[in-house]
């Protein structure tokens, strides 16, 4: 071909293995495997230290065979190029002009590393679309068929415009918080926190309430005891998370996100209740876990509690509550 194509800068190697062209039901059991729902796009990639699952979209433009190994050029829906070095590939994908989703491991050492990725899953875009678009419709008619019930604690409005659509309202919102940002970094923030926010199953009205609390959406805030970026993540947690420039938007909401879908999860377990569980995740945001399991509670510190009640009171109010 002539040329190695790049993704965001960083030379990308996919390395198919056995098993990564299984068929459309094999792929959607791994993409639930790892609660994937929705492509996000290459952009989470652009940081990213460790190594992530990531679900890409785009378009095959051809295929190169020789002796040693065999290509794929893939279009992608951002409008960049991917070249895809793979030791096998499907049948289905040779030729031109083929719509692909793929399932991807990227792994990157360092700050300054290769970014390496290994192909899990492929399969055709139509189909994994008619799939998301056939969920769509059975979740939206379960929810004409479920009984009016009496509100609990308030009810959502449900967000019925697709991630695309979103986004814009998102970026317009943290610019009108912190004007000093430019149009790029809010577009890329909200990218961030409704991409991350599919990909791991958190509402992403959530994570805004909490970016707001946390760093008024300035991606260089520090705080007194250390906390850094955007979610003021600690130091220690942010090695934890894989996350290697707090102060990067995209790397900071990836490890903002995963933590507060470890607390979900965690206390969601404890107690059964989707309240509770947020109430004691937000706690143990703030001031740790190991704080909750000491009182059981809420722990009896003024700025925790003035934490858990301001984030709170944000996400019901994004929410329509």
């Amino acid at each position: 071909m002539g040329r190695i194509v790049s993704l965001l800068g960083l030379a990308i190697v996919l390395h198919c293995f056995a098993g990564a062209d299984g068929g459309v039901a094999d792929y959607l059991k791994v993409r639930r495997q790892y609660k994937i729902t929705q492509a996000v796009g290459v952009e989470t990639l652009e940081t990213m230290v460790g190594t992530r699952i990531v679900e890409i979209q785009g378009r095959v433009k051809g295929t190169v065979s020789s002796s040693a190994a065999k290509a794929i050029l893939l279009e992608k829906t951002d409008g960049g190029d991917l070249f895809v070095d793979c030791r096998t590939v499907p049948d289905w994908l040779v030729g031109n002009d083929i719509a692909a989703r793929m399932l991807v491991k990227a792994t990157r050492d360092s700050a300054y590393g290769m970014l390496h990725a290994q192909l899990i899953g492929v399969a055709p875009e139509d189909d994994i679309a008619r799939v998301d678009a056939a969920f769509e419709r059975a979740r939206q008619a379960a929810l004409r068929r479920k009984p009016p019930q009496r509100p609990q604690r308030g009810s959502h409005r449900q967000w019925t415009l697709p991630a695309s659509e979103v986004t814009p309202y998102y970026a317009s919102f943290i610019r009108g918080r912190n004007p000093r940002l430019s149009l790029t970094e809010a577009l890329r923030i909200a990218q961030g926190i409704v991409g991350f926010s599919i990909q791991y199953g958190v509402d992403a009205r959530l994570i805004m309430a909490m970016v707001l609390v946390e760093s008024g959406f300035n991606p260089n805030a520090r705080s007194r005891a250390g906390a850094m970026g955007l979610g003021q993540l600690m130091p220690g947690t942010a090695q934890g998370m894989g996350v290697g420039n707090p102060y990067d938007s995209i790397d900071n909401l990836y490890g903002t996100v995963r933590l507060v879908r470890g607390h979900l999860e965690k206390y969601k377990r404890q107690t059964g209740d989707d309240y509770d569980a947020l109430v004691l995740a937000l706690a143990a945001y703030n001031a740790g876990g190991a704080a909750v399991h000491k009182y059981g509670t809420v722990p009896p510190y003024r700025e925790t509690q003035r934490y858990v009640r301001m984030v709170t009171s944000l996400y019901f109010k994004f929410c329509g509550r």
